[in-house]
């Protein structure tokens, strides 16, 4: 195990992290301390790229705290498995991969991207001996491992505006199914699960593929007790791929109309789609609804018109719970994009009112993004994933001593990467008030500019995004 055991080391491992946190980001003592009371980091880090990077990833991104209906994902289960793994190991390569690769988010560690690429290398050869081996196949581990890969294969995609192949998730459903049910009771084997799902989902949506072939391959093992407001909005959301599995072939053939049949029976499918996903708001905590801020009231004019959208200032319990309000409302546009498109080749006029309600719907759901951007980015406008003190986050009216530390960490490394996806999403739109396609647009080239995303050649409106998959999570 990697844990050193005497409180000496416990404190000179602490003592080491903050001090490397303050190296890398000028937070304040507090912020660099809160997320890692009563834990332990898996190793004592030095000053390599690589130790820097992983310690950063950690405090970062996993030891903050978080809602429990927002987990989705696996990251937040990342750390018991990787304190007790070897330093070779594959999920020691793996994590150190998507550790590099998120640390690279910056001008002056743009190097770590290029370091992530050799370990991700090791972690490619390792994976392929380890779903061979009977033993380490059906491990946790292998399992993290693979979706870590796939992580980082989403990460470097979106940084480069490369496509992403989707090769590893449909290695994670396969190693599911050989892992078999006896292997996926536990609560963290649930959670790897709902994260391969989750995945899935994002995958098939981006391709127009559908869900329902791989679905019944992940159905079968999964534990009927675990449920939460995050993984029903991914069950959800399948349903989307779904429709624009049948839908897009048919709206987008350019060669051959289609039919009024096929249009009839499109539009049926989104509508029973779209009443189905409508049904998700009413299933989420109390605690979960956004509350309006007036934090940002006291900026410049000149300043409200950059990082504020129609005087729109939402703050959520945390950024995993505005992302996955995100999620919701991109999967909501989705819908509303194929109805719209669909009732272009029914013709406009015979379907007005149906026409106009779809467009209205798109502007809410529009709205609602645009007024979670200061949530996600706050006044942040360079400097990569660290929180810096000078940048300003909203706080919900009459909070005292203002933003929390976990939040400013959490918003500063993840707030960007969450939000672009929305923010390409609702910018596809065709008809919304005027000024605010061009507003969304300068947001996505902010997000480009603070974590080093090259900007795509295209149009970065005109992608056809996911709900599910911001960044990863």
């Amino acid at each position: 195990m990697r844990i050193l055991g005497d409180q000496q080391h416990e404190q000179h491992q602490r003592q080491q992290l903050e001090h490397q946190q303050q190296q890398q980001e000028p937070t304040s003592s507090a912020t660099a301390t809160t997320a890692t009371s009563g834990l332990i980091l898996p190793r004592s880090f030095q000053d390599s790229p690589e130790q820097q990077a992983v310690n950063a990833f950690f405090s970062n991104y996993i030891l903050i705290p978080r809602h429990p209906h927002s987990r989705r994902g696996y990251l937040e289960v990342l750390l018991p498995l990787y304190r007790n793994t070897r330093p070779d190991s594959l999920l020691s390569s793996a994590t150190s991969a998507i550790a590099l690769a998120v640390g690279g988010g910056s001008p002056s560690t743009r190097h770590f991207r290029d370091l992530s690429v050799t370990y991700f290398g090791k972690a490619l050869v390792k994976t392929s001996r380890a779903i061979r081996d009977p033993v380490e196949s059906v491990k946790d581990e292998t399992l993290m491992s693979v979706l870590l890969l796939s992580f980082y294969e989403r990460v470097l995609g979106k940084s480069e505006s490369k496509t992403i192949s989707g090769v590893h998730d449909t290695g994670a459903v396969a190693l599911v199914k050989h892992r078999g049910k006896e292997n996926g009771q536990s609560q963290l084997s649930a959670q790897l699960l709902l994260a391969v799902q989750t995945q899935v989902v994002d995958h098939c949506i981006r391709t127009s593929s559908p869900f329902s072939k791989t679905s019944a391959d992940l159905d079968s093992f999964r534990p009927t007790n675990f449920e939460n407001a995050a993984s029903r909005l991914t069950s959800l959301s399948a349903q989307v791929s779904d429709l624009l599995a049948v839908a897009n072939p048919a709206l987008r053939n350019y060669n051959q109309m289609p039919s009024r049949e096929q249009l009839n029976s499109i539009l049926d499918h989104a509508t029973e789609v779209e009443a189905q996903v409508a049904t998700w708001p009413h299933t989420v905590p109390d605690d979960w609804f956004w509350k309006p801020s007036r934090t940002f009231d006291g900026l410049a004019s000149h300043e409200s018109k950059l990082y504020v959208y129609n005087r729109r200032v939402d703050v959520y319990p945390d950024v995993w719970v505005a992302s996955i309000w995100n999620s919701y409302r991109t999967t909501m546009l989705m819908i509303q994009y194929t109805i719209l498109q669909t009732l272009g080749f029914m013709g406009f006029g015979r379907t007005a009112a149906r026409v106009d309600t779809a467009i209205n719907t798109v502007q809410a759901l529009a709205d609602d993004i645009c007024g979670s951007v200061p949530f996600h980015l706050g006044t942040k406008t360079f400097g990569g994933p660290a929180d810096r003190k000078e940048v300003r986050y909203p706080c919900a009216d009459g909070v005292r001593g203002g933003p929390s530390d976990d939040y400013r960490k959490s918003a500063a490394g993840l707030g960007g990467w969450f939000v672009l996806e929305p923010l390409k999403t609702a910018a596809r739109a065709i008809s919304m008030r005027e000024g605010q396609k061009e507003w969304m647009v300068k947001q996505i080239e902010r997000v480009q500019r603070i974590y080093t995303i090259k900007k795509p050649i295209e149009d970065p409106t005109s992608e056809m995004p996911s709900p599910m998959c911001p960044g990863g999570r």
